[in-house]
């Protein structure tokens, strides 16, 4: 239970509501104006607030003293670390990240539920993209690498973004991330290129049965894979990674 990670020195963000919007099947517009009206404000894509029929979020997101912010838990204790130990990875690997706080979620009259909460980090400034719009497609190996310069304006934007991408991946495969689906990750258009969004959503980390195989939407690490084994040897970038992950 998450209540046995926590002591009296813990500071806790506490979150307190009325209600929580409840999930069915038939409210549709209304869900689609409440979640259009979060991501005008926040700059989240609005179909990773609402998408009908069943992905719903709209319960998560809390608007306090001006700011938004995400209120994530499963009762899961296992989930509650890896999310905490995941920020501080992808931190030592030079990622941005989201950032959580211990949190109680506080609804009247029903038992408090403890969780993270952590601040929105997108901005309406920006446009953010998952990989499916940009239509990538599934792949077994690490050709994105190359195929994401199609996407950007410069050599120097490539650059940085390849960059990011050898991060992201080292540090997945690291922690055996499990769930790095294309919802589950972000890219970032800014006025000077496209980026890797901070990562979030780290809960299904350290739990794989395949240590020499990572797989996200976009790419995958099999050490099983010749041509990958290459790659990993030769690139500088990789190295110096893996060197950190070691």
């Amino acid at each position: 239970m998450i209540e046995d990670c926590i002591t009296k020195q813990t500071k806790i963000f506490e979150i307190q509501v009325d209600k929580l919007i409840e999930f069915n099947e038939t409210d549709i517009k209304r869900f689609s104006f409440l979640a259009e009206n979060i991501s005008r404000e926040t700059g989240v894509p609005q179909n990773l607030i609402y998408t009908p029929p069943y992905f719903f979020f709209l319960d998560r997101w809390h608007k306090i003293h001006d700011l938004w912010y995400f209120y994530k838990s499963d009762d899961y204790d296992f989930h509650f670390i890896n999310e905490l130990l995941g920020e501080v990875i992808s931190e030592y690997f030079g990622l941005d990240t989201v950032h959580y706080h211990v949190a109680s979620l506080c609804v009247k009259d029903e038992s408090i539920r403890y969780g993270l909460v952590s601040k929105n980090f997108c901005t309406p400034n920006y446009q953010y993209k998952r990989s499916w719009d940009y239509g990538f497609s599934p792949r077994k190996d690490l050709d994105i690498l190359k195929e994401v310069q199609s996407i950007c304006h410069s050599e120097k934007e490539y650059l940085l973004l390849v960059e990011d991408l050898k991060k992201f991946f080292i540090r997945d495969f690291y922690t055996s991330q499990l769930d790095r689906s294309g919802n589950n990750f972000l890219f970032q258009q800014t006025p000077s290129g496209i980026r890797l969004a901070p990562l979030y959503d780290y809960e299904n980390s350290f739990e794989t049965s395949y240590v020499d195989v990572y797989r996200n939407q976009i790419a995958e690490i099999n050490l099983q894979n010749p041509e990958t084994l290459m790659i990993l040897k030769k690139d500088s970038k990789f190295q110096e990674l893996l060197h950190l992950l070691m």
